[in-house]
């Protein structure tokens, strides 16, 4: 039986959201999408993919996902010898023009089969590994804690990301000293309490902007009085106003197929 090829590309579309529950591949998967969006979960945390920007999932590594609204994109298979380079877990990374431009060069020899297209295919992901690898921007990441307490406080406030319990009412509620809420949930997540809610706040907003809300109802929807508020903090964070996010976003071919 041939050996599968180191690469592998499937460009699709769904006219539905999908749902995936937790498995994993033995490959390493990139991932990206025309339009539509994604979430991305494991145990430690959730990934938010929209428009435009590259997921990746490491060979063998566990997860769910959830799309809202139809999707279109592209899916890349690798042998993890080629994913040295990249996180051991999921990450979503911004795109460059040149990332890009890869892409398209990628996705146009979907079909074409033949020693020197798959040469020409390995040297090109080959480049987007080193651009990614090289990326130095965060992910569109929102740490989970694994205390059931305090797991159990973040899921409620993701879900409900205008929530405006404080996080003195949150020690009440699941009856933890102040001090050890605080302590812990750094520990877990890698920001504080206030930080933390901010990114979930931040990265449901992403979400809604993906799917045509407008920036005054998403800002009142992820718990913001001020819709300038809310524009300046989004700026500080992403580099970019709510209306700037997606421009620029990936541009790929229609549909050919679906994966097996």
């Amino acid at each position: 039986m041939a050996a599968e090829a180191p690469v592998r590309l499937w460009i699709n579309t769904y006219e539905a959201p999908r749902v995936t529950g937790h498995h994993a591949h033995e490959t390493g998967q990139l991932f990206a999408l025309r339009e539509g969006l994604q979430v991305i979960e494991t145990p430690s945390g959730r990934w938010v993919q929209p428009p435009g920007w590259i997921g990746w999932i490491a060979p063998r590594c566990a997860h769910a996902a959830q799309s809202f609204g139809a999707t279109a994109g592209w899916s890349l298979h690798i042998d993890p010898a080629m994913a040295a380079g990249l996180p051991d877990g999921p990450h979503v990374f911004a795109t460059t023009p040149l990332m890009r431009a890869l892409i398209d060069q990628l996705t146009a020899l979907d079909g074409a089969s033949s020693a020197v297209v798959e040469e020409r295919r390995e040297r090109l992901v080959g480049v987007l590994l080193d651009e990614l690898a090289a990326s130095a921007k965060p992910s569109l990441h929102l740490l989970m804690p694994q205390d059931k307490r305090l797991a159990a406080m973040a899921a409620a406030l993701a879900n409900d990301p205008a929530m405006p319990d404080t996080i003195d009412q949150w020690v009440d509620r699941i009856g933890m000293a102040r001090r050890t809420l605080t302590r812990r949930f750094a520990v877990e997540t890698g920001l504080s309490f206030a930080q933390w809610r901010q990114q979930s706040r931040l990265l449901k907003a992403v979400e809604l902007l993906s799917l045509g809300e407008s920036v005054t109802a998403v800002a009142l929807t992820v718990g913001y009085s001020s819709v300038s508020a809310f524009i300046e903090t989004f700026r500080k964070n992403f580099g970019c106003t709510p209306a700037r996010f997606f421009e620029g976003g990936m541009a790929l071919p229609q549909a050919k197929k679906k994966p097996a």
